[in-house]
């Protein structure tokens, strides 16, 4: 079997299959069929990788059945990231990564469905911290503070 190594633009993208057509410059500009996206663990859990139209990616293809290809991915951009970091940035300008022991999340707003649970310290505003922190003048017992000031 003869495999075909291919550079491309995604010219279509079908984001309910999660497959991408991709226009092969070069090629008598030839446009694919919809092709498959390989990403890792999605039999474990579900991720995913959007491509942009124009996004150059690179494809798979078999010389018995040349429809049958795939996307491998995209060429990976330069990181500002240590070697130690794993970093994901999105097009709004945020981002999440996690090095030595510490997830950083950059992002406007996060919304949790569910119970949340924090065993270790919270701070607050950097410099409160929620496990310690204490209002002058409460009585113990029944009363109840005023709002946040």
């Amino acid at each position: 079997m003869i495999e075909t190594l291919k550079a491309g633009e995604v010219s279509a993208i079908d984001s309910k299959t999660g497959k991408v057509r991709v226009l092969l410059k070069g090629d008598d500009d030839k446009t694919t069929d919809w092709l498959n996206v390989l990403v890792p663990y999605s039999e474990s859990h579900s991720d995913n990788y959007t491509l942009g139209l124009g996004q150059t990616v690179y494809c798979l293809f078999f010389s018995e059945m040349p429809e049958q290809g795939v996307v491998l991915g995209c060429p990976m951009r330069g990181a500002s990231s240590s070697e130690s970091e794993v970093k994901r940035s999105f097009s709004d300008g945020g981002s999440w990564s996690y090095d030595k022991n510490t997830l950083t999340l950059n992002i406007g707003k996060i919304v949790i469905n569910g119970d949340l649970e924090v065993s270790g310290t919270t701070k607050t505003g950097g410099s409160i911290n929620l496990n310690t922190h204490k209002h002058d003048g409460v009585t113990a017992g029944g009363d109840m503070t005023g709002g946040p000031q």
